[in-house]
């Protein structure tokens, strides 16, 4: 780690690279958390071994910082733009597949953004100017000697301590002895010291001694003369490593781990039972068999709080494959993934405007590595595209409410050119890409598209597109103020969705049509509307339709003069939004309670919110652009405030609400109005810094005690890799450097 700091110090780009399995991310990850404090626009990890397509690069980074794409521009356009004044460190981890698109991306980032540090792991390098190349070496192993070692020297081998290390938690009973030293020595250096190959060799020793493990591997090793003489030692070795394991599972265990590998970024149980099983599997044996590949450390768990979910390492996942191109059923598999996931796709939407929809969307984003691999091999296999297009333009909510809206226009631009049947999925494409188009600005492609879905869906007599696209251009108009347009194409869509019977679609063009009404002035109409909304009613369960209700209720309360009722509105769907973690609607949300305090005389509360609005936009790269309807009445209301305060008055409140922290703004808003008083002014006398939790606060009194972290580990009886976590977490909300600077601010806090 010392040698990562110190090549970040004197070069803007360093890249791990070594041989899979040697410890990479591993070392990336832990320098990075050390360097967190040298970077005060933070670190950033960027996860990349499931992607798979180049072009996704700076997709990925821009949803990861949580960028909103509205632009019209490219993320790879708008990243070195957001990021040019950001001291940041960008962690891109697993480059080697995806090497064109993190160069790019590098390249880009490091010539228009002087203040960021870029740290990659890949097996090789990114090949651009300025990059310095760390190569990674296997763990230390003894060296080839004659007579008795001395144990505690031989433990300071890394490979040794880590061969003992995980060999106990396999089984408790081993330890490294003077017996077993000679054995010990000559298995690591088998292993050539390669952390995984340690590791799945410290498996074993649950049943098999280290003396019976370095004779097999000795007689592998001397069948592999006939190998590949130009691949590197280490690499035959991590081959040789996996080849064992794979023997040692059973023939079942063999072709589950072999299906497995078509799934990226873990699965679900169900998931492994559909493409699994088959073929000599029967669905209820899957399980077990899983249970098999986990006791042998080639499937991992991941452990959620509604379900667990299952990965293959990417090393052993690559192994697999090429079983699975071995045994003939890579197509086969694929096409078995493909459609598992078309199905759960069709689920997940008909369940997104649901009570359930955070759970939902939290299960697609965990699938977003399968339904990258499911929608690439239906457009690369002939006959498959139209699953594909299904399940882009299915993902439509998913691609808007994750961020990746780029990624989602691309899928379906793609399968749109691959598939020629005039149906209704190919309706259901085109509005979804036009609206897509729509939402990053580009309304010349999104209006031709929704023409196309338009005629497509009156030739075939499609009730339901028709319904859709006279709804998103309904949005459109309203988006562009021209909201008797906007109302008469709403009112098209509510008739068609009512005729059909999709009940979220009726409640959504009530919401918007209510919307519309009310920038006519038609406010009897629209508060009528509002009435028979089923998203207004407690019992209806979802609360992403409840808040949209009530943040154009809080509209139309702003328009009609009522006050009152449109900060009780915008309020509730505030609180209801923050569980969606959508910051751009929280955004909007937050741009009308400013625009009410404005309307009703309130100018410095007025000012403030505009402020913590403002940063919510730039910190995630938004604006106003795509919704001129909202821009103005921000900018009427804006110009309203600063008249009564007067400018300097104004600007210093605007700018003091820009230093909040999200979530004491937050604390802020959602008091009541009448008792909020300054947001700055309340956070001083109450609490100086909000953001600390209790137990941070707690573990700060220790720190200005005088106690290191070891001892306050052993006062609150935790372990001290957490005390070590808060303290870093304290320093960092703070501001802080060093110990004594919190150690003062406590002081400061205690009452004289």
């Amino acid at each position: 780690m010392a040698d990562v700091k110190k090549f970040l110090s004197s070069s803007r780009l360093v890249t791990i690279t070594g041989v899979g399995g040697v410890g990479k991310t591993r070392l990336a990850l832990r320098s990075a958390a050390l360097l967190r404090r040298s970077f005060p626009g933070g670190v950033w990890i960027i996860e990349l071994a499931d992607l798979n397509d180049p072009r996704l690069v700076a997709d990925t980074v821009a949803a990861t910082l949580g960028l909103q794409q509205q632009s019209g521009v490219t993320p790879l356009e708008h990243l070195p733009e957001h990021l040019r004044d950001r001291p940041l460190l960008l962690l891109l981890d697993n480059c080697e597949h995806v090497l064109d698109g993190c160069a790019q991306l590098a390249h880009s980032l490091l010539k228009q953004c002087p203040l960021m540090r870029i740290l990659t792991t890949s097996r090789q390098p990114l090949g651009i100017a300025g990059e310095t190349v760390m190569e990674l070496a296997p763990f230390s192993v003894p060296p080839e000697r004659v007579g008795t070692p001395e144990l505690e020297n031989l433990l300071q081998y890394s490979a040794v301590a880590l061969l003992q290390e995980r060999a106990q938690a396999a089984n408790p009973a081993f330890t490294v002895t003077a017996d077993n030293a000679h054995v010990v020595m000559r298995l690591c250096r088998q292993l050539d010291g390669i952390p995984l190959a340690i590791e799945l060799a410290a498996v074993a020793l649950r049943f098999m001694s280290a003396e019976t493990i370095t004779v097999r591997l000795d007689r592998r090793f001397r069948l592999l003369t006939g190998g590949t003489r130009t691949a590197p030692t280490r690499q035959q070795t991590l081959q040789d490593m996996v080849d064992w394991s794979y023997r040692l599972c059973s023939a079942a265990e063999q072709v589950l781990w072999a299906r497995l590998s078509v799934c990226g970024s873990g699965f679900a149980l169900e998931a492994a039972e559909a493409i699994g099983s088959g073929d000599g599997i029967r669905t209820d044996e899957v399980l077990n068999q899983i249970r098999g590949l986990i006791d042998k450390s080639i499937v991992t768990t991941e452990r959620h709080p509604d379900k667990t979910r299952y990965r293959l390492l990417e090393t052993l996942r690559e192994y697999g494959r090429d079983r699975l191109v071995e045994r003939g059923e890579t197509t086969t598999v694929r096409r078995k993934h493909l459609h598992y996931y078309r199905n759960l796709v069709a689920q997940a939407e008909a369940e997104w405007f649901s009570a359930g929809r955070t759970t939902v969307f939290a299960r697609l984003r965990a699938e977003h590595a399968n339904l990258r691999e499911a929608l690439e091999f239906s457009a690369s296999e002939p006959g498959e595209a139209q699953a594909g297009l299904l399940i882009a333009s299915s993902l439509r909510f998913f691609w808007l409410s994750s961020g990746f809206v780029y990624e989602g226009r691309r899928w379906l631009e793609r399968l749109l050119t691959l598939t020629a049947e005039r149906d209704t999925v190919r309706v259901k494409a085109l509005y979804v890409n036009g609206y897509l188009n729509l939402a990053l600005n580009d309304a010349t492609s999104g209006t031709a598209l929704l023409d196309q879905a338009r005629a497509l869906a009156a030739e075939l007599g499609d009730q339901s597109g028709a319904a859709y696209v006279a709804q998103i251009s309904g949005l459109t108009a309203l988006y562009n103020e021209d909201p008797a347009r906007a109302a008469a194409l709403f009112e098209d869509a509510l008739a068609g969705h009512r005729l059909i019977g999709d009940h979220a679609a009726v409640a959504y063009d009530q919401i918007e049509l209510a919307l519309a009404l009310a920038f006519l002035g038609d406010h009897e109409r629209a508060a009528a509307l509002f009435r028979e909304c089923p998203a207004l009613e407690e019992n209806y369960g979802e609360q992403w339709m409840r808040s949209l209700a009530l943040w154009a209720q809080g509209i139309a309360g702003l328009l009609a003069g009522d006050y009152q009722q449109a900060t009780a509105a915008e309020l509730e769907s505030l609180r209801l939004k923050l569980d969606f973690h959508e910051h751009f609607r929280t955004a909007l949300c937050i741009e009308i309670l400013a625009c009410i305090a404005s309307a009703d005389g309130d100018a410095a509360r007025a000012a403030t919110l505009f402020g913590v609005s403002h940063k919510i936009k730039q910190n995630i790269d938004a604006s106003l652009a795509g919704h001129k309807h909202i821009a103005r009445l921000h900018d009427h209301y804006e110009a309203v405030a600063r008249s009564s305060l007067g400018e300097d008055t104004f600007q210093e409140a605007f700018e003091l609400a820009t230093l909040l922290d999200f979530d004491e703004a937050i604390a802020w808003i959602t008091r009541d109005p009448s008792k909020a008083g300054s947001p700055t002014s309340s956070a001083t006398e109450e609490s100086p810094t909000p953001m600390l939790t209790p137990r941070e606060r707690e573990v700060a009194a220790l720190v200005a005690q005088g106690k290191t972290n070891k001892e306050i580990a052993a006062t609150m009886s935790i372990s001290r890799r957490t005390a070590d976590s808060h303290v870093d977490h304290i320093l960092t909300k703070l501001g802080f450097t060093r110990r004594t600077q919190i150690a003062a601010w406590i002081t400061k806090q205690e009452p004289h």
